[in-house]
């Protein structure tokens, strides 16, 4: 099982959660969080948003996903297409070994619990 973390603009997230659906994703979580660096894109969110930490930071979706090991390529391959506006602060995708999974509700463990 991996982890599939992605960090990405917010106006891009409705068309690649739609698609990730499409292609057989569960359980997706998004967490709304301000980036530092090379994910921010500062000039966009100067005109957006006018306040004042704005001029460091920039407000983006971080997308969670836990999948089994032969769904992340197509995972990753739909994140970044759907992703990509070809500018500054598009964001990146990390990829993470899961060493268990567990569903509270039903006790199940491993793959069975995704």
């Amino acid at each position: 099982m991996k982890q599939i973390t992605a960090y990405m603009r917010k106006t891009m997230l409705e068309s690649t959660i739609k698609e990730l659906e499409s292609e057989g994703a569960r359980d997706i979580t998004v967490t709304h969080v301000d980036a530092i660096g090379d994910l921010s894109d500062i000039e966009r969110d100067r005109w957006h948003i006018l306040r004042k930490y704005e001029e460091r930071y920039s407000d983006i979706a971080k997308m969670e996903i836990v999948c089994r090991d032969n769904e992340v390529r197509s995972f990753v391959d739909v994140i970044k297409k759907h992703g990509y506006t070809g500018e500054r602060g598009d964001g990146r995708v990390f990829v993470l070994p899961v060493e268990l999974a567990a569903n509270i509700r039903t006790g199940e463990e491993g793959k069975e619990a995704l």
